[in-house]
């Protein structure tokens, strides 16, 4: 295939976004020294207003909401989801585990779109079947999906993914660009765009759609409008000599922000300016919109905990590093830091502002001026909503922080606790019993011995326990509320009781979600988290709230799964159940 000139793309406009404070003026509308002190830090804050404004702003791009893809692979936050997923938000997914966090948003199978380096093609046939766009890039995988489909009709779109030689990339170097450049000529990612037809004329299968990407954080729109031109050049080519019809042509993502004073990067209007005069009425546009989506949406909330010296170099040790900061302190992502009225800390100087963790490469500001900064100071970190929570880690033992969602100056609330050390994978998935084989003698206990250890409740008065629910209330479509009375020879609600209670209400509200008048099917349990972090009173009247996700497995499967999350009292108890019917 021919590329097209590099001078035909070239559009009379400002193409660059220069770095601006005002990117920030809503995070000096909060009160940040209030926030640390409700929530604690280190603390995600997403503003709802920002994202629903780029949002819309892909989505005057393309011509619909549904035309706008959000990368699940960005920022593994189900609030942001749902938000996005009630403007008609579609996702793209690289796993089963990221198609089932997008239907938990409620994203239906139609709007997910799957592609995978190493697809697994089960799960492609399963969307497609269900109406799901997959997208494939080998040969060899495309071959063994024709093996596994034969002739059976699919509802769901094909795309092939094109990696097309362009002449633009980066404007600016930059040391991340090594991890980010996903359309270079010798890519793990796409199909050689002068393979195309070869492939195309080898294969039975319907194909009605085109992929690209040109890389992350790119810095210009002409090798958007480049990317595009090899797009439609190439379906004109696909459609004089094959039998495919392309339709749709997803342009993928990879729009940059500025992280700092000395970027630069078109805004979202700009790349529409650039592309929406490039479209044809034959084809439907998609994007998958990362950075410029999510990116400025959110700021991190760190407090400093050390300020040091050593040797004359100045040091303020904060609560957050590469757990969740891996794209700037190793992939060489620039980061601005704030003080908590907003002013931007230099990037001069002899000082340096590093994370908790014990390696040295723990460095968020190599370079700044720390005067007048000191212990129990709130920092600022803009411009993180985009692949930091993403490959966020749990080193040193450092847990995930919570999610605050405002709406620019009001907060809406804590979407997400900060992780409880309890559920991390290394003492869930730990089996210890593997471990315990031993030549010892075994000790056998004898009934009375054990009669005297065990509790007397559990084993005898517990069968007393009684409740009932009182103004059991459907408040959404998701949502239940009620008040549960417990009767209880004992003080207090034990664990057990509250499994019941939780389980039997959250089975009445999964038959009534589904639209039964009574329960005529099995509604099983079969992952149980339940945190107790305060004592629940017996005899008492207690607030008990259940809100069900959309149905979290695909559609051709016989059983349905949710997720029933509950909150029991005053809200220090609390878990979720996952249900099978």
């Amino acid at each position: 295939m021919i590329t097209k000139s590099i001078q035909e793309n070239q559009l009379v406009l400002d193409r660059t976004e220069p770095f601006s404070q005002g990117n920030h003026v809503w995070l000096q509308k909060l009160d940040i020294a209030k926030i640390a002190q409700k929530y604690s830090t280190p603390l995600y804050i997403t503003n709802q207003t920002r994202l629903l404004e780029n949002f819309r702003k892909f989505a005057n791009l393309l011509d619909g909401e549904n035309n706008v893809y959000l990368p699940v692979k960005t920022s593994p936050c189900l609030a942001t989801y749902k938000v996005l997923a009630e403007q008609g938000c579609g996702a793209d997914c690289a796993s089963l585990r990221e198609v089932q966090l997008a239907h938990l948003a409620g994203i239906p199978t139609a709007r997910l779109s799957y592609y995978s380096p190493a697809p697994d093609l089960d799960l492609a046939v399963s969307l497609l079947q269900g109406g799901g766009s997959v997208i494939i890039d080998s040969a060899s995988k495309l071959a063994a999906l024709e093996e596994i489909i034969g002739q059976t009709p699919f509802s769901g779109k094909l795309f092939l993914r094109v990696n097309s030689p362009l002449y633009n990339s980066y404007l600016s170097k930059a040391d991340y660009q090594k991890h980010t450049s996903h359309g270079a000529l010798t890519s793990q990612f796409g199909f050689p765009s002068e393979e195309v037809i070869s492939l195309l004329s080898s294969t039975k299968l319907p194909f009605s759609g085109l992929h690209s990407h040109v890389g992350t954080q790119m810095d210009n729109v002409e090798i958007f409008q480049e990317s595009l031109d090899a797009l439609h050049e190439l379906c004109e080519v696909i459609h004089a000599i094959t039998d495919h019809k392309i339709d749709v042509l997803n342009l993928g993502g990879g729009l940059g922000i500025a992280a700092c004073k000395e970027d630069s990067f078109p805004s979202i209007a700009e790349l529409s300016n650039a592309l929406k005069p490039k479209f044809k009425s034959e084809f439907t546009y998609k994007m998958e919109p990362g950075n410029a989506l999510f990116g400025n949406a959110t700021a991190l909330l760190t407090k400093v905990i050390t300020r040091k010296s050593t040797r004359g170099k100045g040091w303020a040790i904060v609560d957050v590093g590469s757990n969740q900061l891996m794209k700037v302190t190793l992939a060489g992502f620039s980061q601005e830091v704030l003080l908590a009225d907003g002013t931007s800390l230099p990037r001069e100087g002899a000082d340096s502002i590093a994370g908790p963790l014990c390696f040295a490469g723990d460095v968020i500001l190599p370079e700044t001026n720390l005067t007048g900064v000191e212990e129990g100071d709130l920092l600022l970190l803009p411009n993180v909503g985009a692949y930091c929570r993403a490959i966020s880690n749990r080193f040193n033992g450092q847990a995930e922080p919570g999610t605050l969602m405002v709406e620019e100056d009001r907060e809406i609330g804590l979407v997400y606790t900060s992780e409880d050390s309890h559920w991390e994978p290394v003492i869930q998935s730990y089996r210890p019993q593997r471990l315990n084989a031993t030549d010892e003698p075994l000790e056998m206990l004898s009934e009375q011995q054990v009669d005297k250890l065990r509790s007397f409740y559990l084993h005898k008065q517990c069968a007393d326990d009684t409740y009932s629910f009182h103004d059991f209330t459907k408040v959404s479509s998701e949502g239940y509320e009620m008040t549960v009375k417990v009767d209880s020879p004992v003080s207090f609600i034990s664990a057990p009781l509250v499994t019941r209670i939780i389980s039997d209400a959250t089975v009445a509200a999964v038959v009534d979600s589904l639209g039964h008048d009574e329960k005529e099917m099995s509604v099983w349990g079969s992952r149980f988290n339940v945190s107790l972090n305060s004592i629940l009173r017996s005899n008492r009247p207690h607030l008990l709230r259940i809100y069900l996700t959309p149905r979290l497995n695909l559609p051709q499967s016989k059983k349905r799964e949710f997720i029933a999350y509950w909150q029991f009292g005053e809200g220090d108890s609390h878990g979720n159940i996952l249900v099978v019917v």
